[in-house]
Protein backbone atom coordinates (compact mmCIF):
# COMPACT_ATOMS: atom_id res chain seq x y z
CA UNK A 1 0.00 0.00 0.00
CA UNK A 2 1.26 3.38 -0.81
CA UNK A 3 1.51 6.37 2.33
CA UNK A 4 0.15 9.57 1.44
CA UNK A 5 0.15 12.21 3.67
CA UNK A 6 -0.60 10.85 7.33
CA UNK A 7 -1.98 12.47 10.10
CA UNK A 8 1.01 11.14 12.45
CA UNK A 9 3.35 12.93 9.97
CA UNK A 10 2.09 16.33 11.07
CA UNK A 11 2.94 18.33 14.00
CA UNK A 12 0.77 17.11 16.66
CA UNK A 13 -1.34 15.18 14.02
CA UNK A 14 -4.87 16.14 13.63
CA UNK A 15 -6.25 14.08 16.20
CA UNK A 16 -3.98 16.13 18.57
CA UNK A 17 -4.93 19.63 17.00
CA UNK A 18 -8.28 21.01 15.19
CA UNK A 19 -5.60 24.03 13.65
CA UNK A 20 -3.04 21.70 12.30
CA UNK A 21 -3.89 21.33 8.41
CA UNK A 22 -2.06 19.37 5.70
CA UNK A 23 1.04 21.73 3.46
CA UNK A 24 -0.61 23.25 0.31
CA UNK A 25 0.58 21.44 -2.82
CA UNK A 26 1.05 24.14 -5.86
CA UNK A 27 1.01 23.14 -9.51
CA UNK A 28 0.70 24.99 -12.67
CA UNK A 29 -0.36 22.61 -16.21
CA UNK A 30 0.53 25.42 -19.42
CA UNK A 31 -1.25 24.74 -22.54
CA UNK A 32 -0.21 26.89 -25.88
CA UNK A 33 -1.31 28.62 -28.15
CA UNK A 34 -4.61 30.30 -26.14
CA UNK A 35 -8.30 29.53 -26.95
CA UNK A 36 -11.27 30.35 -29.31
CA UNK A 37 -12.01 33.50 -26.65
CA UNK A 38 -15.95 33.19 -27.73
CA UNK A 39 -15.90 29.49 -27.10
CA UNK A 40 -14.14 29.88 -23.39
CA UNK A 41 -15.47 33.10 -21.79
CA UNK A 42 -18.12 32.17 -19.27
CA UNK A 43 -21.16 34.00 -19.00
CA UNK A 44 -22.14 35.59 -16.07
CA UNK A 45 -19.66 36.56 -13.01
CA UNK A 46 -19.20 35.29 -9.67
CA UNK A 47 -21.13 32.30 -8.57
CA UNK A 48 -23.78 33.30 -10.70
CA UNK A 49 -22.85 32.16 -14.15
CA UNK A 50 -22.26 29.91 -16.36
CA UNK A 51 -19.78 27.62 -18.74
CA UNK A 52 -19.14 28.38 -22.05
CA UNK A 53 -18.51 25.60 -24.86
CA UNK A 54 -15.13 24.98 -24.29
CA UNK A 55 -15.42 25.45 -20.44
CA UNK A 56 -18.45 22.82 -19.85
CA UNK A 57 -16.39 19.68 -19.24
CA UNK A 58 -15.63 21.35 -15.84
CA UNK A 59 -18.82 21.59 -14.99
CA UNK A 60 -19.19 17.96 -13.08
CA UNK A 61 -16.25 19.88 -11.16
CA UNK A 62 -17.87 22.93 -10.72
CA UNK A 63 -17.51 23.59 -7.08
CA UNK A 64 -13.57 23.33 -6.74
CA UNK A 65 -12.77 25.42 -9.74
CA UNK A 66 -12.72 28.66 -10.51
CA UNK A 67 -12.37 30.62 -13.94
CA UNK A 68 -10.42 34.53 -13.84
CA UNK A 69 -10.91 36.44 -17.06
CA UNK A 70 -9.02 39.47 -17.58
CA UNK A 71 -5.55 38.58 -16.12
CA UNK A 72 -2.85 39.75 -19.08
CA UNK A 73 0.77 39.19 -20.06
CA UNK A 74 2.30 42.00 -21.48
CA UNK A 75 5.86 41.32 -21.31
CA UNK A 76 4.71 38.24 -23.70
CA UNK A 77 3.98 41.23 -26.29
CA UNK A 78 6.52 42.67 -28.49
CA UNK A 79 7.82 45.71 -26.64
CA UNK A 80 9.53 46.41 -29.25
CA UNK A 81 10.89 43.50 -30.06
CA UNK A 82 9.11 42.70 -33.24
CA UNK A 83 7.74 38.71 -33.93
CA UNK A 84 8.30 35.99 -31.49
CA UNK A 85 4.85 35.65 -29.98
CA UNK A 86 5.00 31.97 -29.26
CA UNK A 87 8.42 31.99 -27.80
CA UNK A 88 7.85 34.58 -25.03
CA UNK A 89 4.60 33.16 -24.05
CA UNK A 90 6.18 30.01 -22.95
CA UNK A 91 9.20 32.13 -21.43
CA UNK A 92 6.78 34.66 -19.31
CA UNK A 93 4.40 32.39 -18.39
CA UNK A 94 5.54 31.95 -15.08
CA UNK A 95 8.28 34.37 -15.18
CA UNK A 96 6.15 37.58 -16.34
CA UNK A 97 9.61 38.70 -17.31
CA UNK A 98 10.26 40.09 -21.23
CA UNK A 99 12.79 37.48 -22.50
CA UNK A 100 15.96 38.76 -24.09
CA UNK A 101 15.65 38.07 -28.21
CA UNK A 102 18.12 35.67 -28.59
CA UNK A 103 18.85 32.75 -30.67
CA UNK A 104 22.50 31.78 -29.07
CA UNK A 105 23.72 30.87 -25.89
CA UNK A 106 23.11 34.10 -24.09
CA UNK A 107 19.84 34.00 -23.01
CA UNK A 108 18.09 36.04 -20.36
CA UNK A 109 14.75 36.42 -18.36
CA UNK A 110 13.85 35.29 -14.80
CA UNK A 111 13.09 33.12 -12.37
CA UNK A 112 9.92 31.53 -12.16
CA UNK A 113 7.34 31.57 -9.81
CA UNK A 114 7.66 28.01 -9.07
CA UNK A 115 11.05 27.83 -7.97
CA UNK A 116 11.02 30.92 -5.45
CA UNK A 117 8.13 29.34 -3.93
CA UNK A 118 10.23 26.06 -4.00
CA UNK A 119 13.49 27.44 -2.66
CA UNK A 120 11.51 28.06 0.49
CA UNK A 121 9.50 25.16 0.98
CA UNK A 122 11.32 22.36 -1.18
CA UNK A 123 13.37 21.78 1.75
CA UNK A 124 10.32 19.70 3.56
CA UNK A 125 10.39 17.35 0.48
CA UNK A 126 12.11 14.53 -1.41
CA UNK A 127 12.18 16.86 -4.33
CA UNK A 128 12.12 20.72 -4.26
CA UNK A 129 9.84 20.77 -7.16
CA UNK A 130 9.27 19.15 -10.27
CA UNK A 131 8.86 19.58 -13.91
CA UNK A 132 6.83 17.40 -16.06
CA UNK A 133 5.98 17.71 -19.90
CA UNK A 134 5.08 15.67 -23.07
CA UNK A 135 7.56 16.88 -25.75
CA UNK A 136 10.91 16.52 -26.17
CA UNK A 137 12.81 19.52 -24.85
CA UNK A 138 14.89 21.77 -27.34
CA UNK A 139 18.06 23.07 -25.66
CA UNK A 140 19.95 24.60 -28.64
CA UNK A 141 18.90 26.45 -32.26
CA UNK A 142 16.47 28.97 -33.20
CA UNK A 143 12.99 27.94 -33.06
CA UNK A 144 10.64 31.39 -33.51
CA UNK A 145 11.40 34.73 -35.04
CA UNK A 146 14.97 34.78 -33.67
CA UNK A 147 14.28 33.64 -30.30
CA UNK A 148 16.23 30.39 -28.77
CA UNK A 149 14.28 27.16 -28.85
CA UNK A 150 15.07 26.38 -25.23
CA UNK A 151 12.44 29.88 -24.43
CA UNK A 152 9.62 27.63 -25.73
CA UNK A 153 10.86 24.46 -24.43
CA UNK A 154 10.96 25.80 -20.62
CA UNK A 155 8.54 27.53 -18.16
CA UNK A 156 10.27 26.88 -15.03
CA UNK A 157 13.62 29.04 -14.58
CA UNK A 158 15.83 28.57 -11.68
CA UNK A 159 17.90 32.04 -12.38
CA UNK A 160 17.96 34.65 -15.36
CA UNK A 161 19.55 32.29 -17.27
CA UNK A 162 19.28 28.52 -16.50
CA UNK A 163 15.97 26.99 -17.12
CA UNK A 164 14.53 24.08 -15.14
CA UNK A 165 15.31 20.21 -17.14
CA UNK A 166 11.85 19.49 -18.15
CA UNK A 167 11.06 15.67 -17.59
CA UNK A 168 9.06 13.68 -20.47
CA UNK A 169 9.75 10.12 -19.23
CA UNK A 170 7.30 8.90 -16.90
CA UNK A 171 9.57 6.55 -15.59
CA UNK A 172 12.25 8.34 -15.02
CA UNK A 173 10.04 10.71 -13.40
CA UNK A 174 8.56 8.04 -10.98
CA UNK A 175 12.19 6.79 -10.09
CA UNK A 176 13.05 10.89 -9.30
CA UNK A 177 10.37 11.03 -7.07
CA UNK A 178 10.75 7.84 -5.44
CA UNK A 179 14.01 6.07 -6.13
CA UNK A 180 14.03 2.59 -8.06
CA UNK A 181 13.59 -0.76 -6.90
CA UNK A 182 15.46 -4.04 -7.59
CA UNK A 183 18.43 -3.85 -10.10
CA UNK A 184 17.33 -0.63 -11.58
CA UNK A 185 17.09 1.34 -8.18
CA UNK A 186 20.85 -0.24 -7.60
CA UNK A 187 21.86 1.47 -10.61
CA UNK A 188 19.75 4.60 -9.60
CA UNK A 189 21.72 4.41 -6.18
CA UNK A 190 25.18 4.28 -7.73
CA UNK A 191 24.37 7.00 -10.28
CA UNK A 192 23.98 9.04 -6.83
CA UNK A 193 27.17 8.41 -5.04
CA UNK A 194 28.96 8.73 -8.39
CA UNK A 195 27.13 11.81 -9.02
CA UNK A 196 27.97 13.24 -5.34
CA UNK A 197 31.55 12.28 -5.40
CA UNK A 198 32.02 14.14 -9.29
CA UNK A 199 29.80 17.21 -7.85
CA UNK A 200 32.45 17.37 -4.84
CA UNK A 201 35.27 17.43 -7.52
CA UNK A 202 33.77 20.20 -9.76
CA UNK A 203 32.91 22.08 -6.99
CA UNK A 204 36.01 21.96 -5.92
CA UNK A 205 37.96 22.81 -8.93
CA UNK A 206 35.55 25.71 -9.54
CA UNK A 207 35.94 27.60 -6.67
CA UNK A 208 39.99 27.72 -7.44
CA UNK A 209 39.23 28.73 -11.12
CA UNK A 210 36.62 31.41 -9.50
CA UNK A 211 40.04 33.74 -8.70
CA UNK A 212 41.26 33.99 -11.97
CA UNK A 213 38.39 34.90 -14.02
CA UNK A 214 36.83 38.69 -14.86
CA UNK A 215 33.85 39.82 -13.95
CA UNK A 216 31.31 38.61 -16.02
CA UNK A 217 32.44 34.69 -15.84
CA UNK A 218 32.73 35.01 -12.20
CA UNK A 219 28.61 35.65 -12.58
CA UNK A 220 28.36 33.21 -14.97
CA UNK A 221 30.67 30.26 -13.05
CA UNK A 222 28.46 31.85 -9.82
CA UNK A 223 25.43 30.66 -11.29
CA UNK A 224 27.13 27.48 -12.21
CA UNK A 225 28.44 26.50 -8.47
CA UNK A 226 24.87 27.25 -7.38
CA UNK A 227 23.16 24.95 -9.44
CA UNK A 228 26.06 22.24 -8.49
CA UNK A 229 25.07 23.27 -4.40
CA UNK A 230 21.28 23.09 -5.50
CA UNK A 231 21.80 19.05 -6.77
CA UNK A 232 23.98 18.11 -3.84
CA UNK A 233 21.59 19.35 -1.30
CA UNK A 234 18.80 17.38 -3.12
CA UNK A 235 20.73 14.13 -3.43
CA UNK A 236 21.72 14.87 0.33
CA UNK A 237 17.72 15.35 0.95
CA UNK A 238 16.59 12.45 -0.20
CA UNK A 239 19.27 10.48 1.36
CA UNK A 240 18.22 12.06 4.76
CA UNK A 241 14.07 11.57 4.48
CA UNK A 242 12.80 8.12 5.07
CA UNK A 243 11.65 6.02 1.96
CA UNK A 244 8.20 6.35 0.34
CA UNK A 245 6.20 3.34 -0.53
CA UNK A 246 3.94 3.73 -3.36
CA UNK A 247 1.73 1.08 -4.51
CA UNK A 248 2.73 -2.00 -6.47
CA UNK A 249 2.60 -1.65 -9.91
CA UNK A 250 2.74 2.20 -9.66
CA UNK A 251 6.02 2.77 -11.66
CA UNK A 252 5.53 3.10 -15.46
CA UNK A 253 6.59 1.15 -17.84
CA UNK A 254 7.98 3.92 -20.24
CA UNK A 255 7.01 6.47 -22.18
CA UNK A 256 3.78 5.84 -24.27
CA UNK A 257 3.67 6.67 -27.81
CA UNK A 258 0.17 7.62 -27.48
CA UNK A 259 0.02 11.03 -26.10
CA UNK A 260 -3.62 10.88 -24.72
CA UNK A 261 -1.90 7.92 -22.46
CA UNK A 262 1.29 9.86 -22.21
CA UNK A 263 -0.57 13.04 -20.73
CA UNK A 264 -2.84 11.21 -18.25
CA UNK A 265 0.00 9.40 -16.96
CA UNK A 266 1.78 12.42 -16.03
CA UNK A 267 -1.47 13.93 -14.31
CA UNK A 268 -1.45 10.58 -12.61
CA UNK A 269 2.28 10.85 -11.77
CA UNK A 270 1.18 14.89 -9.95
CA UNK A 271 -1.26 13.00 -7.90
CA UNK A 272 0.60 10.62 -6.57
CA UNK A 273 3.63 12.97 -5.72
CA UNK A 274 1.08 15.15 -4.25
CA UNK A 275 -0.43 12.70 -2.02
CA UNK A 276 2.88 10.97 -0.39
CA UNK A 277 4.12 14.47 -0.21
CA UNK A 278 7.30 13.42 -2.45
CA UNK A 279 7.33 17.10 -3.86
CA UNK A 280 4.45 20.18 -3.08
CA UNK A 281 5.39 22.01 -6.44
CA UNK A 282 4.57 20.74 -9.92
CA UNK A 283 4.76 22.02 -13.17
CA UNK A 284 3.33 20.10 -16.21
CA UNK A 285 4.11 21.79 -20.02
CA UNK A 286 1.22 20.13 -21.94
CA UNK A 287 3.35 20.94 -24.89
CA UNK A 288 5.78 23.44 -26.06
CA UNK A 289 4.80 26.72 -27.19
CA UNK A 290 4.05 26.92 -31.15
CA UNK A 291 3.50 23.32 -30.87
CA UNK A 292 2.28 21.71 -34.10
CA UNK A 293 0.85 18.14 -32.35
CA UNK A 294 -1.74 16.65 -34.58
CA UNK A 295 -4.68 15.54 -32.28
CA UNK A 296 -5.64 12.96 -34.40
CA UNK A 297 -7.58 11.23 -31.49
CA UNK A 298 -10.26 14.30 -32.18
CA UNK A 299 -10.15 13.79 -35.77
CA UNK A 300 -7.97 16.27 -36.72
CA UNK A 301 -5.61 15.97 -39.53
CA UNK A 302 -3.85 19.72 -39.63
CA UNK A 303 -1.13 21.05 -36.73
CA UNK A 304 -2.40 23.09 -33.89
CA UNK A 305 -0.31 25.82 -34.74
CA UNK A 306 -1.03 25.62 -38.43
CA UNK A 307 -4.50 25.86 -37.38
CA UNK A 308 -4.11 29.48 -35.74
CA UNK A 309 -2.67 30.77 -39.21
CA UNK A 310 -5.47 28.97 -41.07
CA UNK A 311 -8.89 30.50 -42.11
CA UNK A 312 -12.52 28.60 -41.60
CA UNK A 313 -10.76 26.34 -38.84
CA UNK A 314 -12.14 27.47 -35.83
CA UNK A 315 -14.16 24.37 -35.13
CA UNK A 316 -10.74 22.18 -34.86
CA UNK A 317 -9.59 24.80 -32.82
CA UNK A 318 -12.33 24.66 -30.13
CA UNK A 319 -12.22 20.80 -30.17
CA UNK A 320 -8.55 20.67 -29.02
CA UNK A 321 -9.55 23.08 -26.37
CA UNK A 322 -12.47 21.59 -25.01
CA UNK A 323 -10.10 18.36 -24.70
CA UNK A 324 -7.19 20.19 -22.98
CA UNK A 325 -10.10 21.30 -20.42
CA UNK A 326 -11.60 17.83 -20.43
CA UNK A 327 -8.37 16.23 -19.64
CA UNK A 328 -7.67 18.96 -16.58
CA UNK A 329 -11.40 17.96 -15.32
CA UNK A 330 -10.58 14.35 -15.40
CA UNK A 331 -7.11 15.56 -13.06
CA UNK A 332 -9.03 17.60 -11.02
CA UNK A 333 -11.83 14.93 -10.17
CA UNK A 334 -8.95 12.80 -9.39
CA UNK A 335 -7.61 14.52 -6.89
CA UNK A 336 -11.47 15.07 -4.97
CA UNK A 337 -11.79 11.31 -5.01
CA UNK A 338 -8.27 11.11 -2.93
CA UNK A 339 -8.68 11.19 0.81
CA UNK A 340 -6.73 13.65 3.14
CA UNK A 341 -6.60 14.85 6.50
CA UNK A 342 -10.76 15.56 7.08
CA UNK A 343 -11.47 16.30 3.35
CA UNK A 344 -9.80 15.39 -0.42
CA UNK A 345 -6.42 16.11 -1.46
CA UNK A 346 -7.91 18.86 -3.51
CA UNK A 347 -8.57 20.67 -1.11
CA UNK A 348 -4.98 21.05 0.39
CA UNK A 349 -4.23 21.77 -3.65
CA UNK A 350 -3.94 24.89 -5.78
CA UNK A 351 -3.33 24.50 -9.34
CA UNK A 352 -3.08 26.77 -12.21
CA UNK A 353 -4.46 26.06 -15.72
CA UNK A 354 -3.66 28.57 -18.24
CA UNK A 355 -1.69 30.41 -21.11
CA UNK A 356 0.31 33.87 -21.56
CA UNK A 357 -1.32 33.52 -24.82
CA UNK A 358 -4.74 34.64 -25.24
CA UNK A 359 -6.11 33.71 -29.04
CA UNK A 360 -3.94 32.10 -31.09
CA UNK A 361 -5.79 33.29 -33.68
CA UNK A 362 -5.17 36.77 -32.80
CA UNK A 363 -1.53 36.29 -31.17
CA UNK A 364 -2.88 38.12 -28.16
CA UNK A 365 -1.46 38.19 -24.78
CA UNK A 366 -4.58 39.81 -22.85
CA UNK A 367 -8.01 38.25 -21.85
CA UNK A 368 -6.02 34.98 -21.00
CA UNK A 369 -7.94 31.74 -20.58
CA UNK A 370 -7.42 30.74 -16.88
CA UNK A 371 -8.80 28.38 -14.67
CA UNK A 372 -7.48 27.86 -10.93
CA UNK A 373 -8.59 24.26 -9.06
CA UNK A 374 -8.50 23.24 -5.57
CA UNK A 375 -8.86 25.03 -2.21
CA UNK A 376 -5.21 25.79 -0.50
CA UNK A 377 -6.48 24.50 2.98
CA UNK A 378 -9.94 26.14 2.83
CA UNK A 379 -8.82 29.49 1.79
CA UNK A 380 -10.37 29.31 -1.63
CA UNK A 381 -13.69 28.86 -2.72
CA UNK A 382 -14.37 27.36 -6.16
CA UNK A 383 -17.45 27.60 -7.78
CA UNK A 384 -16.79 31.21 -9.09
CA UNK A 385 -16.28 33.37 -12.67
CA UNK A 386 -13.83 36.00 -11.03
CA UNK A 387 -13.90 38.92 -13.44
CA UNK A 388 -11.06 41.37 -13.20
CA UNK A 389 -10.26 45.02 -14.25
CA UNK A 390 -9.15 44.78 -17.62
CA UNK A 391 -5.51 44.21 -18.16
CA UNK A 392 -4.93 42.83 -14.86
CA UNK A 393 -1.33 41.86 -14.86
CA UNK A 394 -1.09 37.26 -14.55
CA UNK A 395 1.59 37.95 -12.05
CA UNK A 396 -0.81 39.42 -9.54
CA UNK A 397 -2.35 35.86 -9.08
CA UNK A 398 0.96 34.44 -8.35
CA UNK A 399 1.00 36.58 -5.26
CA UNK A 400 -1.92 35.16 -3.28
CA UNK A 401 -0.72 31.96 -4.67
CA UNK A 402 2.86 31.83 -3.30
CA UNK A 403 1.16 33.39 0.07
CA UNK A 404 -1.59 30.77 0.32
CA UNK A 405 1.80 28.42 0.49
CA UNK A 406 3.57 29.81 3.30
CA UNK A 407 5.74 31.84 1.50
CA UNK A 408 6.35 35.86 2.12
CA UNK A 409 6.28 37.66 -1.09
CA UNK A 410 4.65 41.36 -2.25
CA UNK A 411 5.61 41.30 -5.45
CA UNK A 412 6.62 39.50 -8.71
CA UNK A 413 7.56 40.47 -11.98
CA UNK A 414 5.29 43.18 -13.20
CA UNK A 415 2.31 42.59 -10.77
CA UNK A 416 0.62 45.81 -9.05
CA UNK A 417 -0.23 44.04 -6.37
CA UNK A 418 -1.89 41.01 -4.50
CA UNK A 419 -5.03 39.38 -5.87
CA UNK A 420 -6.59 39.15 -3.03
CA UNK A 421 -10.12 37.79 -4.55
CA UNK A 422 -8.56 34.67 -4.90
CA UNK A 423 -8.70 33.84 -1.63
CA UNK A 424 -12.29 34.65 -0.79
CA UNK A 425 -16.02 33.05 -1.42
Amino acid sequence: MGLPLLEGMLPGGFAASATAKPPVRLGWVYFPNGMVRESWTPKGTGRDFEFNTTSAPLAPVRDHVMLITNLAHDRARPNGDGAGAHAREGATFLTAVQAKKTGGKDIYLGESIDQVIARQIGRQTRLPSLELGVEPNRKEGRCDSGYSCIYMSNISWRSTTQPSSVEINPRRAFDRLFGAKGEDGARFRERSAARQSVLDFVGEDASRLQKQLGATDRRKLAEYLESVRAVERQIAQMKSLPPIDVPAGSRPSGEPEDFVAHTRLMYDLMALAWQTDATRVITFMLANSQTNRVYENLGIKSGHHQLTHSTGQDGDIQKIDEFVTAEFARFVAKLRDIPEGQGSLLDNCLITLGSAMGDGRKHDHGELPVVVAGHANGAVAGGRHLKLESETPMSNLFVPTAQLAGVKLDRFGDSRGSLAALAGS
